[in-house]
């Protein structure tokens, strides 16, 4: 991300959600043009990344994991399981 990150004065009237990425600043990284949340393991020998998807693009997401030839109809919680696949 950007080294301008906004003041906490600039940013403590928006959404919580805002809140949460300004505290999280300095691992978010955009890669490929989508919005990535990153962290290392306790021992800083792997590091996960995850994907933030906009709020307007989730359901899109659910439904091509659900719908799709190998989603099947398995219920919540392996929708949820294969979407983070």
């Amino acid at each position: 991300m950007s080294a301008d990150r906004p003041s906490w004065q600039e940013t403590a009237p928006e959404s919580p959600a805002t809140k949460r990425y300004w505290a999280l600043w300095d691992s978010l990284h955009l890669k490929d043009g989508a919005l990535h949340h990153s962290w290392e393991s306790d021992d800083g020998r792997s590091c996960r990344w995850q994907l933030i998807l906009p709020k307007s693009r989730i359901p899109e997401v659910l439904r091509e994991t659900h719908d799709s030839a190998s989603g099947g109809h398995f219920g919540v919680m392996k929708t949820l399981s294969k979407t983070r696949e």
